[in-house]
């Protein structure tokens, strides 16, 4: 599931915060390109200087050094610049901080005056954070989160992302026929690109709004098998983040190894190794020697990891049958996630329940 800036720039975000954050970034592209209109005095060159290095850095993704460059840009205007709240809001938004960004969009309001770019990012911003910081779970700031998305789209010339984001609250408080309502109102302002993809996935299926759904992901496994989300549903996946480089991995191959043959003749069990190697001679070596004849994928782009949000090694997530994210262990190896196995069983179980009751 996504959240949008006004931006058109893919990436996703953590276990729990999927929803929140794998979206910060689906739209960076029209906020940077808002943001950086130019606004500035050409009769002042250190503030221009000193903002443009923030938006340099923003985009590098050097968040707290970009955050100290937008605060000495917004000191150097008597901390009366709508832009360097708004490209703080922005970098306080990448940092989870969610009260910081709130408290840079109400002065984005105070300070913005008719400039309706300016407003209509901090309205998306501040719902953006108050939708966040609810963790899919807090009705009354979920309900805050409408109340500033349906500000934003009050103001003329407001973006289809606005009635995306305002769709996704609406599914969250369980109001279904809203949400779809409103998600088809924006695919019908932006039917293709962007975020109508997700959109489309959410109109049929509402649930993805409030459940920790997988990303999408697709590969080619080393053994020459093309592999997507969409062809494992049914059935209970274990994606192994690992390389050869990291110890605990390494220590961990035996135990999986076993895993693989206890489950060999259990059709709803598939074990994925995805690996963070930049070598692929190492790679394809260890896992011959090792016999790892699971599927194995080397993610040199690294697309899978930064999708799953990947920032530790060994990193284990189990899907269910229906592609979502149910158990997550991060950073030990096999024998020290004693859950790991209990949780395979229990949705291998889920699995044969879900058959047998058709």
């Amino acid at each position: 599931m996504m959240r949008l800036h006004l931006e058109d720039w893919t990436m996703l975000t953590t276990h729990t915060g999927r929803l929140t954050l794998f979206l910060v970034f689906l739209t960076a592209v029209i906020s940077l390109a808002l943001l950086a209109s130019p606004r500035t005095s050409a009769q002042d060159p250190s503030f221009e200087d000193e903002l443009d290095h923030g938006k340099l850095l923003f985009r590098q993704r050097k968040y707290d050094e970009a955050l100290k460059s937008f605060k000495r840009a917004n000191e150097m205007r008597n901390k009366q610049c709508a832009e360097c709240y708004g490209w703080m809001s922005e970098t306080f938004l990448m940092l989870e901080a969610y009260k910081n960004v709130i408290d840079s969009t109400d002065k984005m309001i105070e300070l913005a005056g008719g400039d309706n770019q300016l407003l209509l990012k901090a309205y998306n911003n501040k719902g953006l954070a108050l939708q966040a910081s609810a963790d899919r779970k807090d009705q009354k700031k979920l309900a805050a989160a409408e109340v500033v998305f349906r500000q934003g789209m009050a103001i003329p010339g407001a973006s289809p992302v606005l009635r995306y984001n305002l769709a996704v609250v609406l599914m969250q408080l369980n109001r279904d026929d809203e949400g779809v309502a409103m998600m088809k109102e924006s695919l019908k302002l932006q039917p293709r690109g962007g975020f109508s993809d997700m959109a489309r996935k959410l109109a049929e299926n509402p649930r993805r709004a409030r459940e920790n759904f997988a990303p999408d992901f697709e590969f080619t496994s080393m053994q020459g098998e093309y592999i997507t989300l969409e062809d494992l549903k049914g059935k209970v996946v274990l994606l192994d983040f690992w390389g050869t480089w990291c110890p605990p991995c390494v220590e961990s191959v035996p135990e999986l190894r076993n895993l693989q043959k206890r489950y060999a003749k259990e059709p709803s069990f598939v074990l994925i190794g995805i690996s963070s190697d930049g070598d692929e001679q190492a790679w394809r070596e260890f896992t011959e020697k090792n016999r790892m004849v699971w599927p194995q994928y080397r993610d040199k782009d690294r697309k899978i990891l930064s999708a799953f949000n990947i920032r530790a090694f060994p990193t284990y997530i189990i899907i269910d049958h229906e592609g979502i994210v149910r158990y997550q262990s991060v950073g030990f190896s096999w024998n020290r996630s004693a859950n790991l196995d209990d949780a395979i069983k229990k949705y291998v179980k889920v699995v044969a329940r879900s058959q047998e009751a058709r």
